[in-house]
């Protein structure tokens, strides 16, 4: 299970940079568009057809931001109820609640452009709670074990029992 905590982790922060050049490629086609003599204006962005380069990268940043990422952040959540370690459902739902907030900015950027800034940052949070999350399963030991004791550890302490 910890190997599965550990894959979404990761893909929710991977994902996050597919999110950072889906943005960036779109922005970069639209500012090509304008270069060029073209108009960006509401007809344009309801007909879905500007033809123009970095079209795609609206699409790609709607759907892995609306629907792939809260997926997988959701699903992190469910399997750190199944996975045994310390701090894994914690991480998981600071995960969770920070991709639902990233979400809501999202859909309330066009009402209030200022939130756009609290958006970028908070993707930085979202890289950086998924990256923590991953590599926390490297490091501990499983809720509620105990260390085992190695051959060398029990010999040491029967010579140090023995010298007494």
């Amino acid at each position: 299970m910890r190997k599965i905590y550990r894959g979404i982790a990761w893909t929710v922060a991977g994902g996050v940079v597919v999110q950072a050049a889906a943005i960036a490629f779109a922005f970069g086609g639209m500012l090509n568009l304008v270069s060029e003599g073209g108009v960006v204006d509401k007809a344009l962005l309801e007909s879905f057809q500007a033809g123009g380069v970095g079209e795609l990268g609206f699409l790609i940043h709607g759907l892995v931001g609306g629907v792939v990422i809260p997926l997988l952040a959701f699903a992190l959540f469910v399997v750190s109820f199944f996975v045994r370690m310390r701090g894994a459902r914690m991480w998981a739902a600071i995960v969770f609640g920070l991709v639902a907030l990233q979400v809501t900015l999202g859909f309330s950027i066009t009402d209030v452009p200022y939130l756009g800034l609290i958006h970028g940052a908070n993707a930085l949070a979202i890289v950086a709670a998924g990256s923590i999350a991953a590599l926390r399963t490297r490091r501990m030991p499983q809720a509620g074990s105990r260390a085992v004791a190695t051959d060398a550890t029990i010999e040491e302490a029967s010579s140090d029992a023995v010298a007494t």
